[in-house]
């Protein structure tokens, strides 16, 4: 007897084309960008997502739908999921949780198949994580590292590709702690955060760790997102005398400008940053200021290609010099998709939201392709895993200069 994937739609395939898809997928033939033309309706997977094409993050929205459309190429071009293929349905939010919300409910209005969907920020994980867990019940993932996705009471449906905020903090917290000062004191450390929700998330987690750390916050400095005069900013970071400073809620404006001012004005710090301002472009523009700067990022960069075979493939499909940091953390969340589907349909389960997010919490020592350095698990919704890289002004990379840090 053949078992319902949804409420009314797709049935299981043939154990034959079941097996042709897992062949295709293990010989990793690589595939065009693009979602393709879209199949008769019982034999796709529907996947949604609002991306922030417009408006202020547009530019790394931009790269992240081509992470995504470029996954689900290669997908489809390997076999689909257990011979199913996947159709994109992505639309510009603008960075609005109210129009992100209003994508949501119209894929789920007009698609019957559709069975996970990837959002564009915190703002709207929270939004739509009432009507989510109450009527929807799918699985959604997105742009968003946010600590309280990690509840998995109030977001049962949600995930993260990556550790949180606050454990991004806890890791860089965890390396200067692995690196003591040579006097034996403890080590200074400025937090150093925008005005939102986004830069205020991991501040109170990051107060605790250092605590027990044994390492001194010694001033927290809070301001817009963007548009600062920064110059009074950096007099304050002249007067606490950090070792550290640690910027968290930024993503291509202020800290930049702040490390030039501060550095140049005698600060003598190491700055540190979190996964919004690791991409390599931005911090190449720091030109020899770059070999001050350091941070946490949860995978390997596009150059580590011998490293990874999922980089690799990367390569392979989009012919790319390089791949920003947007591009890889969409394309491993369509990864995450990918094998939470395969788990749950092998397991001869409806594709539920239940059933979808059970799958991902059986995910432990999963084998990235050294996408990330150690197989990895998924505790409250996350992946606290993460390494410290740092700049490097003659090549421009972004050199490791830590092992794998795994947090409790």
């Amino acid at each position: 007897m053949k078992k319902k994937l949804f409420g009314g739609g797709l049935r299981c395939l043939s154990r034959r084309a079941a097996l042709a898809g897992l062949l295709a997928l293990a010989l990793g033939v690589g595939g065009a960008l693009g979602s393709g033309p879209a199949m008769a309706e019982d034999n796709e997977l529907v996947w949604g997502g609002a991306m922030p094409l417009t408006g202020p993050f547009a530019k790394a929205g931009a790269l992240g739908e081509k992470g995504m459309r470029a996954y689900v190429g290669y997908l489809n071009a390997t076999g689909g999921i257990n011979g199913m293929k996947v159709r994109l349905e992505l639309q510009d939010s603008g960075y609005m949780p109210d129009k992100a919300l209003a994508i949501f409910k119209q894929v789920m209005a007009s698609e019957k198949n559709a069975v996970v969907f990837y959002g564009d920020s915190t703002g709207f994980s929270k939004l739509v994580a009432p009507e989510l867990n109450e009527r929807y019940k799918i699985l959604v993932g997105g742009t968003s590292f946010s600590t309280d996705i990690a509840d998995p009471e109030k977001h049962p449906y949600q995930f993260m590709p990556g550790p949180t905020y606050a454990d991004m903090i806890g890791i860089l917290l965890e390396y200067i702690a692995q690196h003591p000062k040579d006097d034996g004191t403890p080590a200074r450390v400025a937090l150093f955060y925008s005005n939102t929700e986004f830069g205020r998330d991991p501040i109170a987690a990051a107060r605790a760790r250092a605590a027990s750390l044994g390492i001194e916050i010694v001033t927290e400095i809070e301001t817009k997102p963007a548009g600062v005069d920064v110059a009074p900013e950096v007099i304050k970071l002249r007067q606490a005398k950090p070792d550290y400073v640690i910027f968290h809620g930024y993503v291509t404006s202020v800290w930049p400008e702040v490390m030039k001012q501060a550095l140049q004005s005698g600060v003598k710090a190491t700055f540190m940053g979190t996964f919004w301002a690791m991409e390599p472009m931005v911090v190449r523009q720091l030109g020899p200021l770059a070999d001050h700067y350091m941070g946490v990022f949860p995978y390997r960069y596009y150059w580590e290609q011998d490293k990874s075979v999922t980089l690799a493939t990367m390569a392979k499909v989009t012919k790319a010099e390089y791949l920003p940091t947007y591009f890889l953390q969409t394309w491993f969340s369509g990864m995450i998709f990918s094998e939470v589907i395969k788990r749950t349909l092998e397991a001869g389960k409806p594709l539920t939201g239940d059933n979808l997010k059970a799958s991902l919490d059986s995910i432990q020592d999963w084998d990235t392709g050294g996408l990330i350095g150690v197989p990895v698990s998924f505790k409250n919704n996350s992946i606290p895993v993460g390494r410290i890289y740092k700049g490097n002004s003659e090549t421009g990379r972004m050199d490791p200069v830590s092992d794998w840090i795994q947090l409790d």
